[in-house]
């Protein structure tokens, strides 16, 4: 068994919406820097998946099946991570929600779902793991959306919850300063991925262009030259949530190679 090192060994992670893409990348991260690692994913079988994979780097692996759009269950997930660990250290809430359409062809429930799912749900794990953070001082990284900054049709829902997740954790940032928890986001642009590619081939379909011209135009916009992948995400989280940001709190990190900064 490989031995664990880095920079969060012997501290206790917590990471929703653990599936292909971000998620996993932010699982595996975290792990490699010597955490164990609580996963949280509607997907039994995918929870499984990715438990298998931290556990081969030395650390441990809880994977509690969870719907971050459900209260009872969020709380659930912290009783669980906390009894099967005995310590928490770090929250992730990179679970999403918030299909495509324009706002005025919303319904009630699209909100409801898209906000239970991006602000609720983050905010009632945040809450419930607050007094395990507490005794050590812990770090909670809030994952949202370039869609708050760059605004686009028909993701409404998606964008407007997420900007809501954002002044949520700046608000816990100013709250729980004097109990050492920081609160941060992280912003991911495009990120290159199968995800990003299901995308672009469906508004290529829907524009009558190839899937690479579809791809050019937005990697035109981005001063690096190229789209960042999951795992440059997730290097932003686990640096938000190890003591090399001990002094970083109420912040947002964009990672985007470039294609929007203040």
């Amino acid at each position: 068994m490989i031995a664990p090192s880095g920079s969060l060994v012997g501290r206790v992670s917590i990471v929703t919406g653990v599936g292909p893409g971000v998620g996993r990348a932010t699982a595996l991260a975290l792990a490699t820097e010597g955490s164990d690692v609580v996963l949280a994913a509607r997907s039994a079988d995918v929870l499984a998946s990715v438990a298998a994979e931290v556990e081969a780097l030395g650390v441990r692996a809880l994977a509690v099946p969870t719907d971050v759009g459900e209260v009872d269950q969020c709380r659930r997930l912290v009783a669980a991570a906390a009894g099967g660990m005995g310590r928490i250290d770090v929250v992730v809430n990179s679970a999403a929600a918030g299909g495509g359409g324009r706002i005025v062809d919303t319904e009630p429930e699209d909100w409801h779902t898209g906000f239970q799912v991006n602000v609720v749900g983050p905010v009632e794990i945040s809450k419930a793991a607050v007094p395990h953070l507490r005794e050590r001082g812990g770090a909670i990284v809030m994952v949202s959306t370039l869609a708050v900054r760059a605004i686009n049709p028909r993701q409404g829902v998606y964008a407007v919850s997420k900007a809501a997740l954002t002044v949520a954790a700046q608000t816990m940032a100013r709250e729980l300063g004097r109990d050492g928890i920081r609160v941060n986001v992280v912003v991911p642009g495009f990120v290159d991925g199968p995800g990003l590619t299901r995308t672009l081939e469906a508004s290529a379909e829907r524009r009558g262009i190839t899937v690479g011209d579809a791809v050019g135009e937005i990697t035109r916009e981005v001063p690096l030259g190229r789209l960042p992948t999951s795992a440059d995400i997730a290097d932003a989280v686990v640096f938000l949530a190890s003591d090399r940001a001990r002094s970083i709190t109420g912040q947002t990190l964009d990672v985007n190679g470039g294609r929007w900064f203040a």
